[in-house]
């Protein structure tokens, strides 16, 4: 009983941060409407003065045979002393088509997105691309190798500094999942995205995630993630890295 008030008052006691869930899905695994929502509001005053808004959402509709798509929104808000720290906002659409019997499926995306610490007025992209499932064992887990490309449009709030961008870029990633009996999932995605004009502007992003279930449709996810862009904005450092704890409700 005191573990469980201790676990209990750690869950409640961190900043809970919108979750975009990393692992890859299957067309025909979960058929039907499913999703899951994260989201939190933490408050501080006096000796320390700092607040923090986030929202997280994930939809999801899986045909069971041909098709399947899903589409997440994260918004993040922080401030400390009442200046401002974080302003983000987040939103990905994906289709993904079978193309034989689940080994090979046709992607095609959309993405949206806006960060104010990196300049970002607004970065939008649409593509499409091949997904391969390498490997699927029970013991080992599952293997994803992705390949296409995306039109790329960057606005940025200050283009007298950083001029806007219109780029066609090379996508390519692997991902990895594996579950385990007690109902913890681990996973990882790659991504490494260079220009086809020029290859030493790239941006490649590293993810890692374990998610541990804690009472019926409520789990725990700890997740890593390690961002490099080349060729940022003026006055961005080139490396953003990041350690989240979340709370994820799934329906």
């Amino acid at each position: 009983m005191r573990f469980s008030l201790l676990f209990l008052t750690f869950i409640l006691s961190t900043p809970l941060l919108a979750l975009v869930s990393i692992a890859p899905v299957d067309i025909g695994s979960n058929p039907g409407f499913s999703g899951n929502v994260s989201g939190s509001l933490s408050s501080k005053s006096g000796n320390t003065d700092k607040k923090e808004y986030v929202l997280g959402l994930r939809l999801q509709y899986d045909q069971g045979e041909d098709y399947l798509a899903w589409g997440t929104f994260t918004y993040n808000y922080g401030e400390n002393s009442g200046t401002k720290n974080e302003d983000r906002m987040y939103g990905h659409l994906r289709y993904l088509h079978a193309l034989d019997e689940g080994e090979w499926c046709g992607e095609l995306f959309v993405q949206s997105e806006r960060d104010d610490f990196r300049d970002i007025n607004e970065r939008s992209l649409a593509g499409a691309g091949v997904r391969w499932r390498f490997f699927n064992s029970d013991t080992w887990g599952k293997g994803y190798a992705g390949l296409g490309g995306f039109a790329e449009k960057i606005d940025y709030a200050h283009p007298l500094i950083n001029p806007d961008e219109r780029n066609e870029r090379f996508n390519s990633y692997v991902a990895y999942t594996k579950s385990f009996p007690v109902g913890s999932k681990l996973s990882y995605i790659g991504y490494y995205q260079p220009k086809f004009d020029d290859s030493a502007d790239y941006v490649t992003l590293h993810t890692a995630e374990l998610i541990v279930p804690v009472y019926g449709k409520l789990s725990l996810s700890l997740l890593a993630k390690y961002l490099y862009d080349s060729r940022p904005a003026v006055g961005v450092e080139k490396k953003d890295t990041a350690y989240l704890t979340n709370l994820v409700w799934e329906f």
